[in-house]
């Protein structure tokens, strides 16, 4: 009997979570693409004007112009932000259609998990990159890093909807999800900060 009202309590918060993350990915794709696009804007004011200050050059650290101008800013020979303006413009699109009510189908989800996880993998090789690279990060890229980590945990319950029924271990998987997601998050986030922090305590603190 406990196991049942668990497995019903999981089924109505697996629902639940699939109506926030429609919103995640149209808030967050939308948000993503925004910071991108400004992103490109600036690294084309760059070009144009070599020595011009950008306006998003906020600190020593926080440092777009740093960041931009270094060669791993432009990993396949043009600006990484032309790629996270396109994911996450379909992200945004994607968002869009589940919350006017379309339905989605196995390939759509797995499209969409493609998407979200290299999303993820590229923010965080970034911010490693950002971090122990380059030395300065970019306010642009925060934004993808902050919307990049939802975007692939809610995801990735969205995709394990209609797969515990195959397999016991995603089964599993979709529990502890459900259960975890917030603290998930947190850790997620809290981890990001303290790296963040101790690398460039210096700064901060002292």
């Amino acid at each position: 009997m406990n196991a049942k009202i668990t497995l019903g309590l999981i089924q109505t918060m697996s629902k639940k979570l699939q109506k926030i993350y429609a919103w995640i990915l149209t808030v967050g794709g939308l948000a993503g693409a925004v910071a991108m696009t400004w992103q490109a804007s600036e690294r084309i004011t760059m070009l144009k004007n070599p020595g011009k200050i950008l306006s998003c050059n906020l600190n020593p650290i926080v440092d777009c112009g740093t960041v931009l101008g270094n060669r791993w800013a432009a990993l396949f020979g043009f600006p990484n932000a032309f790629i996270g303006m396109i994911v996450f413009a379909a992200l945004a699109l994607s968002g869009v259609l589940l919350l006017t009510g379309n339905k989605s189908n196995r390939q759509f989800k797995n499209v969409i998990l493609g998407l979200s996880t290299t999303l993820l993998l590229f923010s965080m090789w970034f911010f490693g990159t950002s971090l122990y690279v380059i030395g300065k990060v970019c306010i642009f890229c925060f934004v993808g890093w902050v919307v990049s980590v939802p975007i692939f945990l809610y995801g990735l319950l969205y995709w394990l909807e209609d797969k515990p029924k195959k397999s016991g271990w995603l089964s599993k998987l979709q529990t502890f999800l459900v259960k975890n997601h917030v603290n998930i998050l947190a850790v997620w986030y809290l981890l990001m900060l303290v790296l963040y922090l101790i690398n460039f305590r210096s700064y901060y603190f002292g």
